[in-house]
């Protein structure tokens, strides 16, 4: 999960660095709010929908079983964007703009179905779009010199998923609940994180390494003999994956 740079040249002895790259910090940060935003949004959509919407239970499943859906339909399309396109920072930075923008829309407009669902559709499009981009890019701040602390940063990663979703998986809902708050906060909080996020994002820029995209050559790649073999093989794992978190 490391980048090019992270490849060492045989028979040439490489000098370890105790450094941290100085792009971890606000990848980690960004995961942080990023997380808390996608469950808390999730932890509420449905009660939301009955509750202030009217929706039946069955129609609320079935919108909230959409949006995550989608959530794990389009990192498919940011993986492409990503790789053959645009590269990793630029497909984060875009699909978080588009996330922010739905996350503002839900909190404040969500209050009619149009509206929400539009809404929805923007967050899924977001969140969906940089899930592939976000954990390599962690991989890529690293190279050979320092590639002994990528499981410490990994870990780091990994706490500020948790602590993000555990912190808006308990605090939504009381939000949602409160008279005080109600769902103007429930999903405005998530909103801020997310605008907080992105722009957390944009200010590490300059300390990222940034791999270009592989253009022409992923889709040469992809079409390959081995990598339709690779592809197939990929697929029958996939699909009991799918029947595992759809049950």
């Amino acid at each position: 999960m490391t980048g090019p740079a992270a490849v060492a040249t045989p028979g040439v002895e490489v000098v370890k660095e105790n450094k941290m790259p100085a792009g971890i910090p606000f990848i980690i940060s960004n995961e942080f709010a990023e997380r808390f935003c996608f469950y808390g949004i999730n932890s509420i959509l449905t009660v939301y929908m009955v509750a202030n919407l009217q929706f039946t239970d069955a129609k609320a499943a079935s919108w909230q079983s959409m949006f995550k859906a989608g959530a794990y339909f389009f990192p498919m399309l940011g993986a492409i964007i990503s790789d053959v396109f645009w590269g990793k920072f630029k497909t984060i930075m875009i699909f978080s703009t588009v996330y922010a923008l739905g996350c503002v829309s839900l909190a404040l407009f969500g209050s009619t179905e149009n509206l929400l669902i539009f809404s929805l559709f923007l967050v899924a499009v977001g969140t969906g779009g940089i899930k592939p981009c976000v954990s390599t890019n962690v991989g890529d701040q690293f190279s050979a010199k320092n590639a002994h602390l990528i499981e410490r940063a990994f870990s780091w990663f990994y706490l500020a998923i948790n602590a993000g979703s555990s912190i808006s998986i308990f605090l939504c809902p009381i939000l949602l609940k409160d008279p005080a708050w109600g769902p103007k906060w429930a999903f405005g909080l998530p909103a801020v994180l997310m605008v907080a996020a992105t722009i957390v994002f944009f200010l590490g820029r300059k300390k990222y390494t940034h791999v270009p995209p592989a253009g022409k050559k992923w889709l040469n790649e992809v079409t390959s003999k081995q990598g339709r073999e690779v592809i197939f093989s990929l697929l029958g794992i996939y699909f009991f994956v799918a029947i595992f978190w759809m049950l």
